[in-house]
């Protein structure tokens, strides 16, 4: 392949973008270099270079003369018969196999095709060069190594004819220009390197990481910025190898600083310095803005290309996230449209349900009808597991080669997949809190929904009250009737049948019995609603859980201190939500100990936000705000004792045994819920019942000692036992001290039976 330049005029064309790096890497990533597959490589350049050969018509098939594609030879109809040898040299003699050197010329470039030719060409050369030189051993070293070399002087080769068509082609950009040139230091370097010359490779490797360098930090986006970047790590290793080849004790970096002398430069790669001064002056013109990610006072850079993708695919995603959720939320219903709808045939109503009439619009199934949070967390995955991937390559590439760029790449990275993963159970533990937030929004509505059908079926049951008799007409011809002078002696004295007042108690029995029907059916939707709430928190609770164990959060003790706050907000919330479940199902004394749980929360998430000063930017991510509202723990404590007043409320209606909660699935559930936070010992659970029956004794015994005020209440009936009062200081059963506290209760009732002689001794003295 030739490169017809002199005495051709370029066509005036507009500029030519031709992203260099960029194509390599996306061509090498995808097609086995992530695996160092050099021969998969290989075979998709081989495949690249025919495509475009075809289609820039630089096959050697076609006739030079016709410039065009060659027509196929005509399907044969018969079997083809065997051909010997001499029969084919027969068929031969008369056709002309000269070979003729396809050129492009300067004069026929319209686009960057005949450069990615040559580009595609050289890396074909380079993929063989390279598979051919790790497949070598002692015994065949010196074979692959000259089959190594040569097809490396042809990659060498076509770098140069690029780099030649390149400088001919006004259009071209400035970056591609810049990215021409180095991408002929970095072959060069490499065909040095598989020589074996270490000084030619200290060189050469120097003066294009210099280049390199140079075009990173003029780069205009910050993806260019980690396009440049990633083809650093070869060169260092290329410097690292020639200066312990020479015998350098120096820094690698240094010797490769003072190695890349202008003259140097210029005499490895000519248009260095040019190349380099234009884009310094271009770069003041246009600053760049590249990638960080900020976390309290630490800024981590980004110079992963990978990593830049999902990044910067995560960031708009979020935007759109904020976007959504600062927007109202319209709570009215929706008004319907009187139109008339389009009815739809069977066949559109199958595709409409299968999907394929959006599939065929849009190319992917549903994705219009995505959460804005579903697309966040989904975009976050995709980045955190990138970002995972990335740090394991650099483990191990640092378990072959220590170097200062692998060890700083490996904290920029281990950094990265920190934050995403930060990022990614905060938007997650956002979306548990929505779901949370619109269930029970769901549950009141439906609860307002069978309130309102509930007074509509009363109403409808009241007697109406009959109304009152018309007046007659006159008849014609008739006179009115006179008015009595007197009033009659007797009036009618109504019957005693009684139909009125067996209807109004039969209403009322039925009122009564609709009533309970209708609390029974709410107890039913209120339990049913708890598993999935208790779904809901207890995944809250192990993201704040997996949130707490990273490094950069347990570095940072005000957010660690906020996150354990909030964490033990939930718990309480939690606990909340099972403790009704709990009495909904009977068991009392296990809501109870639920409930001390939860105060036990309320109050280590007192303790901890004490700690947690300065982490308002942290506080924002997901509700609750704890920092800036301070009502938020205090209507959570109000919460657990307006529960724990319910609980005393059953305590004292309790009457015989309970059904076992265990024999349906979402009793099993809570009862799973639960005992992650507490344990059900039958000692403490019987404790905290006795507790609770003492204190509505207690409650029923205040009225009737302070009957000589005015405002006294009358003492409700209650079914419930009268337990011997306990004191709260005794805590909770021990059964290690039980034979110690039994004999205490024993000493103390032989000092109260000394008689009433010795009591008065005692008084008097």
């Amino acid at each position: 392949m030739d490169v017809a330049v002199e005495g051709r005029q370029s066509p005036a064309t507009d500029a030519l973008e031709f992203p260099l790096l960029q194509l390599i890497v996306e061509a090498r990533n995808e097609h086995g270099m992530r695996q160092q597959d050099w021969a998969r490589y290989r075979r998709y350049c081989s495949t690249k270079t025919k495509r475009v050969r075809s289609a820039l018509h630089l096959t050697h098939t076609v006739d030079p003369g016709k410039g065009g594609k060659a027509t196929k030879a005509p399907r044969r109809t018969k079997r083809r018969a065997n051909v010997t040898p001499q029969m084919q040299s027969a068929a031969n003699k008369g056709r002309s196999h000269q070979f003729v050197r396809r050129e492009i010329a300067l004069d026929q470039v319209h686009d960057t095709r005949p450069l990615e030719l040559l580009l595609f060409e050289a890396e074909h050369s380079w993929a063989s060069a390279e598979e051919i030189w790790s497949q070598h051993t002692a015994e065949n070293r010196a074979l692959h190594r000259r089959h190594s070399l040569s097809r490396a002087r042809r990659a060498v080769h076509y770098a140069e004819k690029l780099r030649v068509l390149v400088d001919a082609l006004p259009a071209v950009t400035l970056p591609g220009r810049a990215q021409t040139l180095a991408y002929l230091g970095l072959v060069r370097g490499a065909l040095h390197f598989i020589q074996g010359n270490s000084e030619a490779t200290l060189r050469v490797a120097a003066v294009t990481r210099q280049l390199l360098t140079c075009i990173a930090e003029s780069s205009p986006t910050s993806r260019d910025e980690a396009l440049a970047s990633s083809f650093l790590d070869t060169l260092d290793a290329q410097i690292r190898f020639a200066a312990y080849s020479l015998n350098e004790i120096d820094d690698p970096y240094a010797l490769a600083d003072r190695t890349a002398t202008p003259a140097v430069c210029e005499e490895v790669l000519p248009g260095f310095a040019n190349t380099a001064q234009h884009l310094r002056s271009s770069h003041q013109a246009t600053p760049s803005k590249p990638l960080e990610l900020h976390w309290r006072s630490q800024t981590i850079p980004v110079h992963s290309v990978e990593l830049y993708d999902v990044v910067t695919r995560a960031q708009a995603e979020e935007a759109v996230l904020a976007r959504y959720v600062q927007a109202p939320a319209s709570s009215a219903p929706s008004k319907r449209s009187k139109a008339q709808r389009t009815r739809l045939t069977h066949a559109e109503r199958n595709a409409k349900r299968r999907g394929g009439a959006e599939r065929m619009r849009t190319g992917r199934t549903n994705h219009a009808e995505w959460d804005p949070f579903d697309r966040v967390l989904s975009a976050l995955t995709d980045a955190e597991a990138t970002a995972r991937a990335l740090v394991d390559e650099n483990a191990q590439a640092l378990e072959k080669t220590h170097s200062t760029r692998y060890e700083e790449g490996s904290v920029h990275l281990r950094r990265a997949h920190e934050w995403l993963t930060y990022r990614l159970l905060s938007v997650r533990i956002a979306r548990h809190v929505r779901l949370l937030h619109d269930l029970q929004l769901r549950a009141q509505k439906r609860e307002g929904r069978a309130a309102s059908l509930q007074q509509a079926r009363s109403l409808r049951t009241q007697p109406c009250r009959p109304a009152a008799p018309s007046q007659k007409r006159p008849q014609p011809g008739s006179r009115a009737k006179r008015a009595r002078a007197e009033p009659k002696a007797f009036q009618r004295r109504p019957g005693r049948s009684g139909t009125h007042r067996l209807a109004r108690a039969r209403r009322a029995q039925h009122m009564q019995r609709a009533q309970r029907a209708a609390e029974g059916q709410a107890e039913r939707r209120r339990l049913r609603l708890v598993p999935g709430l208790a779904k809901l928190l207890d995944g809250i609770d192990s993201s704040l859980l997996a949130i707490g164990g990273l490094v950069m959060i347990e570095g940072e003790p005000d957010v660690s201190n906020l996150l354990e706050a909030k964490r033990f907000f939930y718990c309480a919330a939690l606990m909340q939500y099972l403790a009704q479940a709990f009495v909904q199902h009977g068991l009392l004394g296990e809501a109870l100990v639920l409930l001390q749980r939860g105060d036990l929360y309320i109050r280590q998430a007192e303790q901890s936000l004490e700690l947690a000063e300065g982490a308002d930017d942290e506080d924002a991510s997901f509700p609750p705000q704890l920092l800036s509202d301070s009502d938020a723990l205090a209507q959570r404590a109000q919460g657990l004792q307006q529960a724990r007043s319910d609980v005393y409320l059953a305590v004292a209606r309790m009457k015989g045994p309970v059904p076992s909660m265990r024999a349906s699935k979402s009793g099993q559930t809570l009862y799973f819920h639960a005992q992650r936070h507490v344990s059900f010992d039958a000692a403490l659970v019987e404790h905290a019942l006795q507790e609770a029956q003492a204190h509505v004794a207690r409650g029923a015994a205040e009225p009737m000692v302070s009957m000589e005020t005015d405002d006294v209440e009358p003492v409700p009936e209650t079914d419930a036992p009268v337990d011997v009062p306990m004191s709260s200081e005794d805590g909770p059963f021990d059964p290690a001290n039980a034979l110690a506290e039994e004999e205490e209760r024993r000493a103390e009732a032989a000092q109260h039976s000394r008689g009433w002689l010795a009591g008065w001794f005692r008084r008097r003295a």
